[in-house]
């Protein structure tokens, strides 16, 4: 029997189709790599968690891209694999034939990929939108008065808690024209 190649067993309306399959799986594997080393950055250089967060987002992105080329790749293999089955020549068509393990393990490995990289750029969103909540909330908090105080009914304690100090306050010294209070206020001030 003489081994003959895949590509010059399908009919020629589906060439173009599989060496596109052909070139989307190379693509789908150089973007799956760039995620790896990313990821891999992120586990080498985990000393700021603002660049880990984002090398994280990058690797999310390639991934995203390289399931979705995958995604194709393969459905395009599938169709260009039954179109040869049933209309190649005819002393290759098989009479019984079904797709091997690597074929099941390209879409096991296509749905860990995409359902990964939904994950973490989930949790990248959900991240970003919180510090951009606790960043609102600690910009409203400047923007109040120096005179307020947070007052809890029922809890009172000789430390006052002031939403924004006085400068003056931080440095240890009075406001001109103030007498220095040296003295702590107590309890019966609360």
């Amino acid at each position: 029997e003489t081994c003959r190649s895949f590509i010059d067993l399908t009919p020629i309306t589906q060439q173009g189709i599989l060496w596109l399959s052909l070139v989307s799986e190379v693509l789908y594997i150089v973007l799956l790599s760039i995620s790896f080393l990313l990821m891999g950055l992120d586990v080498c250089f985990s000393g700021n968690p603002t660049y880990g967060l984002k090398l994280n987002a990058f690797a999310a992105i390639f991934s995203v891209l390289s399931g979705l080329l995958g995604m194709v790749a393969h459905m395009m293999y599938t169709q260009v694999f039954q179109v040869t089955a049933s209309q190649g020549p005819e002393d290759w068509r098989p009479h019984r034939w079904d797709f091997g393990w690597s074929f099941y393990l390209a879409w096991v490995s296509f749905t860990f990929c995409m359902a990964s990289s939904v994950t973490a750029l989930n949790i990248y969103t959900k991240t970003v939108l919180e510090f951009h909540q606790s960043q609102k909330i600690y910009k409203h908090s400047l923007k109040r008065g120096p005179d307020e105080l947070y007052y809890f009914p029922g809890h009172c304690s000789s430390a006052e808690v002031f939403s924004h100090p006085a400068p003056n306050l931080l440095m240890g010294r009075s406001p001109a024209g103030e007498p220095d209070l040296a003295e702590p206020l107590g309890d019966e001030h609360c």
